[in-house]
């Protein structure tokens, strides 16, 4: 069982985070993947998720939903999560394994199994007048007659648990189910006869070559094979740390999301949850028993995307890659490449609208790669559908999610996708980070003078206030941030925008308009919400600094008249901060207020916080 208390330990970012807006994605379409995953959650299907995007090298959405754990308490999901990939680990490493093997000249894709496996048997005819040799490649493409499973009940009482041998000796003597290269099956029993042949080959156990030729050399500390056995009261438990543990503090299984219950009640969490690779081969199989981040796969993903190197760390060649992602053209109709899935049913979670060379893969537990080298764009959905019980399916959210996120991809120049400050998109992935906007929360939202007010909560004396400021910010930066806000139906937002729109040269009327285009939209998306439009602040030009406000200071008075209009037509409580920073018949800024004569100072927030307190 995980331990209660879990230390989030994880905090350094793999790839270089940035807003959709900066790789040509729309953000505003990436909430639909919210809200699909969120419906799935409301409705049971998985206890929570977390989906990661990667564009053109860079994490362009990382954001977790619901929980991880929901037996026998609750833990909330979080982005550094780690999940049971299941069936990704052929994909993720094993494949990967072997082609790496292959490009050193000790394994080839031709090689008859036999070579490696002396009593592995090839397909032959019933009559016995028919052979065919069953290839390496063959493993990889699931085209070798293998069948899909075994019965690990059948398998312990014919060798005992913990049997990897036996388990391999089966393989090589089972019946095959068809002539080789004719047809498509996908099989465990082929990625765990590939593990025996590279660790044959490589003279370790496939979870130590991984670390070394694999996850080391991208960093991915986070990922691993857990071995584990069954101890003395039935319960699984691992009988090697991972290698993540001196990382964190306290149990290193804290940060595992647990998958399904057993008959004796135990929980699984850091043992494989697949039968054969934990029953039968104690958490370490080419089959499944990886266990990782998404931001560790996103840097597989940017790796692979990058023809086999990150970060000046190259794992595979730039033709290793293509021939791994591409289908063998002896089996060009079966939909499989060396690894993954192209186009075989098994790829559904493609969804509709990405390339054609869109490759990927699926783990029973709930968990999704998508990569299209067309578009540069790797998806990665992770559920724990399995916890606590094996009751739904996640086939219909992934093609949603995949279908969502190909579809933010706007083909727009990045300069048109992101036309604001590299500091707004700083402040919109922070914004990511954050728990999301609830009807609990009141937003302070704003530009820099709200930026920097810094904690609202405290000054304010109320919980729950968070700061949605961001430093340059105009009316149009908050309009395309707002569904960052309004789906959480915030409880109150104060808002106060408009005193950089002045410094565009537009006019009072036109940024007015366009600060009620914002009432507009929260009215229209968040009815329940209670809006408070706060005036413009003036300023003071004798300070010199801001040349493009020079002569507009009689400007602000005039859109502050508009938008008290505004706000009454949009049942806003509209608030004069202006008449409490003016002296009579004056439009400027008193400097005892400020520091540069646009900024307050703490005494000018103090006058603005009593202001705003009747309103908490």
């Amino acid at each position: 069982m995980c331990a209660f208390m879990a230390w989030e330990g994880i905090t350094a970012q793999h790839l270089t985070r940035v807003a959709p807006e900066q790789v040509g994605l729309d953000s505003r379409q990436l909430v639909y993947a919210d809200r699909a995953i969120e419906e799935a959650i409301a409705e049971r299907e998985i206890p929570g998720a977390v989906l990661a995007v990667v564009k053109d090298g860079k994490m362009a959405y990382l954001k977790a939903y619901g929980n991880r754990r929901t037996e026998p308490y609750v833990d909330p999901m979080t982005t550094s999560t780690i999940f049971d990939m299941a069936s990704c680990s052929k994909a993720m490493s094993t494949s990967v394994c072997a082609m790496i093997l292959v490009e050193r000249g000790l394994i080839r894709l031709q090689d008859p199994v036999s070579h490696y496996i002396e009593d592995f048997r090839d397909w032959e005819s019933e009559d016995g007048q028919s052979k065919r040799t069953i290839h390496v490649q063959d493993l990889m493409t699931h085209s070798s007659g293998l069948p899909a499973y075994a019965s690990v009940p059948q398998l312990v009482e014919q060798y005992g648990k913990l049997n990897a041998d036996g388990l391999m000796e089966y393989i090589s003597t089972c019946p095959r189910q068809f002539e080789p290269r004719t047809a498509f099956r996908y099989s465990c029993l082929n990625y765990i006869t590939l593990q025996h042949i590279i660790e044959q080959v490589s003279g370790e156990s496939l979870r130590d070559f991984a670390r070394k030729n694999l996850f080391d050399v991208l960093g991915m500390d986070y990922t691993d094979y857990l071995p584990c056995r069954e101890d003395s009261d039935g319960n699984w438990v691992n009988t090697a740390d991972a290698h993540w543990a001196p990382l964190v503090k306290g149990d290193w299984h804290s940060l595992i999301a647990p998958t399904e219950e057993q008959p004796n009640g135990q929980i699984l969490c850091g043992q494989v949850h697949d039968p054969l690779a934990r029953v039968m081969n104690g958490g370490v199989s080419g089959n499944a028993s990886v266990f990782s981040s998404a931001e560790d796969i996103a840097v597989l993903c940017a790796a692979l995307q990058n023809g086999g190197s990150w970060n000046g760390h190259r794992i595979l060649s730039p033709m290793g890659v293509r021939a791994m992602r591409s289908i063998p053209r002896e089996v060009s109709e079966l939909g499989r490449t060396l690894g993954w899935d192209n186009c075989t049913p098994y790829a559904s979670n493609n969804g509709s609208l990405l390339g054609a060379q869109t490759y990927s893969h699926t783990g029973y537990t709930g968990t999704s790669i998508v990569i299209d080298p067309e578009s540069n764009l790797s998806i990665i959905l992770l559920t724990n559908h399995v916890h606590p019980h094996d009751e739904h399916s996640v086939i219909r959210l992934r093609t949603l999610v995949s279908n969502v996120v190909a579809a933010s991809l706007t083909g727009d120049p990045v300069e048109q996708m992101a036309p604001y400050t590299e500091h707004y998109y700083k402040r919109i992935v922070d914004f990511m980070d954050e728990k999301p906007v609830t009807s609990d929360n009141i937003v302070m939202l704003g530009n820099s003078l709200t930026e920097n007010g810094g904690d609202w909560s405290a000054r304010l004396e109320t919980e729950n206030v968070i700061n949605r400021g961001i430093i340059g910010d105009e009316a149009m930066g908050v309009y395309d941030r707002l569904h960052l806000i309004l789906p959480g139906q915030p409880a109150k937002i104060f808002l106060m925008i408009g005193v950089n729109d002045i410094s565009h040269d537009l006019s009072s009327e036109e940024i007015a308009r366009r600060v009620e285009m914002i009432m507009e939209r929260i009215r229209r998306e968040s009815p329940s919400t209670r809006l408070y439009v706060q005036s413009i602040l003036p300023f003071n030009e004798s300070f010199h600094r801001y040349k493009r406000l020079d002569g507009k200071e009689e400007m602000v008075a005039q859109i502050n008249t508009l938008l008290k209009a505004a706000a009454k037509r949009h049942d806003a409580k509209y608030i004069d901060l202006y008449s409490r920073f003016c002296p009579k018949h004056s439009h400027t800024l008193p400097a005892e207020y400020s520091t540069d004569g646009l900024h307050l100072n703490e005494e000018g927030y103090k006058i603005w916080v009593k202001a705003l307190r009747r309103y908490m």
